[in-house]
Order: C-alpha cells, then sequence, then structure tokens
C-alpha cells in the first residue's frame, strides 16, 4: 500500500503514520488478490476546534475504485482507531455484495446448464391468395363510391374517366373517403 499524509494544522509525525500503517495492516485480508501498488492511501489530519478529523481516501485497483470514510472525536487516535473500523465494515460489506453478485452468477449458469433448451415456435404466415382485379369501366368518384359501398368493399382500385389513371379509393375510421392517385395510366 501506498500512504500519502496531510496534516492541517496538525504535525503528522512518524508515530502517528506508523500507527495508521499498523491499523491498515489488519486490512490487508480484504485486499486479497491486489498488488500492494494497486492500493494507494490518502490521509488527511485536520484539527477542528476540540477535535480532530480524520479523513481517509483509498483508492483500489487499476480503475482507482474510491472508498471515502471520515470520522472526529477529541482523540487522534480514536478517531484513527474509528475511521478503520468504518473502512474494515465497507470492505467486509463489498467484498459480500461481490460473493453474492458471482454465487447469483453462478446459479443462473448452473440452471443455463440444466434447463432445456426452449426452442421458439415457429408461427406459420398467413398463405396469400392471389385474386384478379376486374377493373370494369372507367368511373368518376362518386360512381366509385356508390359502387364501395353496394358491395361493402374496404376499397375499390378504378380508372378515373377524367384522367385515365387507376386509383384506389378506401373508407376512412372517421367514414370518410380516400383517393389514391397512383399515376398509372391505363
Amino acid at each position: 500500500m501506498k500512504f500519502n499524509f496531510v496534516g492541517q494544522d496538525v504535525e503528522v509525525t512518524d508515530a502517528i503514520k506508523s500507527y495508521v500503517e499498523k491499523k491498515f495492516s489488519r486490512l490487508e485480508r480484504l485486499f486479497k488478490g491486489l498488488l500492494p501498488e494497486e492500493i494507494e492511501v490518502h490521509v488527511a489530519i485536520k484539527k477542528e476546534r476540540a477535535e480532530y478529523r480524520v479523513e481517509v481516501d483509498i483508492f483500489v485497483g487499476q480503475k482507482g475504485e474510491k472508498i471515502h470514510v471520515w470520522d472526529a472525536d477529541p482523540d487522534l487516535y480514536a478517531a484513527i482507531d474509528k475511521v478503520i473500523d468504518e473502512i474494515e465494515k465497507n470492505l467486509v460489506k463489498e467484498k459480500e455484495k461481490i460473493k453474492a453478485e458471482r454465487r447469483e452468477a453462478r446459479k443462473e449458469k448452473m440452471q443455463m446448464k440444466v434447463a432445456p433448451e426452449i426452442v421458439p415456435e415457429v408461427q406459420e404466415r398467413p398463405k396469400v391468395e392471389e385474386e384478379k382485379l376486374v377493373v370494369d369501366k372507367p368511373m368518376d368518384v362518386e360512381d366509385a363510391i356508390f359502387e364501395l359501398e353496394e358491395q361493402h368493399l374496404h376499397f375499390l382500385p378504378f380508372i378515373d374517366i377524367r384522367t385515365g389513371e387507376l386509383c384506389i379509393l378506401y373508407k376512412k375510421k372517421a367514414g370518410n373517403y380516400g383517393v389514391i392517385r397512383t399515376g398509372c395510366k391505363s
């Protein structure tokens, strides 16, 4: 572990540094699997009124995941102890969380192996039936509407008597009619 100490209105002595490093040595088991140079600890000690405030930032791993803990106490060493205890709680909780995620992932993996392979149902597409389009005679839009209503159709292709182009008449949901002019001349 790399340590960095900063004191504000407090001289950080070698005794304080060795005390903090000694306390951190009990946490090494929680950093199992990490190289010592992958753990960086910043300790800031401040004197505020009648108490000492100890802030610790731990940067873990190559990504630099940060753990920030602070506490205050009139006794400097008691404040350090409180911070170390809080760091230990946070690390244990994080480690348990990681273990639970791994267990869950293993459980899902085992279920995938055991579960029968689910084959999605293949839905058959409806068959397309071809019908001949019979456009008997050219007519105007009014005649096409009459024909559409009389035969109870949804749409009716017809040749417009004025322009000679193929049009499609359809009934809209609102009850109105629409005409699609295709631009195709007969």
